[in-house]
């Protein structure tokens, strides 16, 4: 694995390749969309198939703050829960045919036992079986986390239960980096390595430039930089 810049001046040097002069000043927010757009595609379809996901692709949300739910912006059908929600949006997270890409919701205790994340039609029936009356449930909803309970001691669940650790495939990674873990660091940073296998860079990278560069190589450029009105269109030749 490699940080982000590694992969954002990859890009860039093929783009020299082409006779893109540094004065054409291509911002790296574009090519941070590129890289993030091509990640989401590739990680959806590997998601989809019938295997384990890699820790690799995998952030973590470390220490991301609860708060009593409003009950009027919960989904109907909560009735007799305890319900509590993120107080931050939740970054967006990968689709899949069948869920989304949340991994695991949970205390930020790393040891302690994991929430049981459903989606939201099951949630509405959790709790009810023979054995899972002291189960804490998480679903997603919209854009927040909510954390259900029922049969809990009264108020104990909302009064003791304030931070959830959320680890996740999230579509853009650099969203992590608005999230910090229990020591106070930040989830993510461009320095720290990029959540993606090496192997599938090479792919990704030629169809960065299959689908991008065209429309950079084609775009007038002011070829003699005499500060003129005179534009030309950017060729291998020149």
């Amino acid at each position: 694995m490699s940080t982000f810049k590694h992969y954002i001046d990859e890009v860039r040097l093929r783009i020299r390749r082409l006779n893109l002069y540094d004065d054409d000043k291509l911002d790296d927010r574009l090519i941070k969309f590129w890289i993030n757009n091509q990640r989401s595609l590739w990680l959806r379809n590997e998601m989809n198939k019938p295997r384990t996901v890699d820790e690799q692709i995998i952030q973590t949300l470390g220490c991301v703050q609860l708060e009593v739910a409003d009950r009027t912006s919960c989904p109907t059908g909560l009735v007799g829960y305890s319900i509590l929600q993120t107080v931050e949006d939740i970054p967006t997270v990968i689709e899949l045919n069948n869920g989304d890409g949340i991994i695991e919701v949970g205390p930020v205790d790393k040891i302690a036992r994991p929430f049981s994340y459903v989606n939201i039609n099951r949630a509405r029936l959790a709790g009810n079986g023979r054995f899972n009356t002291r189960i804490i449930f998480a679903f997603r909803y919209g854009i927040k986390i909510l954390v259900i309970a029922k049969n809990m001691e009264s108020g104990s669940f909302a009064k003791y239960l304030r931070y959830i650790r959320v680890r996740g495939v999230f579509v853009n990674p650099e969203d992590v980096a608005n999230f910090n873990h229990v020591d106070g660091t930040a989830c993510y940073s461009d320095n720290d390595d990029y959540p993606m296998n090496e192997w599938m860079w090479n792919y990704m990278r030629d169809q960065i430039t299959k689908d991008n560069f065209q429309l950079i190589t084609g775009a007038p450029t002011d070829k003699v930089n005499d500060a003129s009105e005179t534009l030309k269109v950017a060729t291998n030749e020149e």
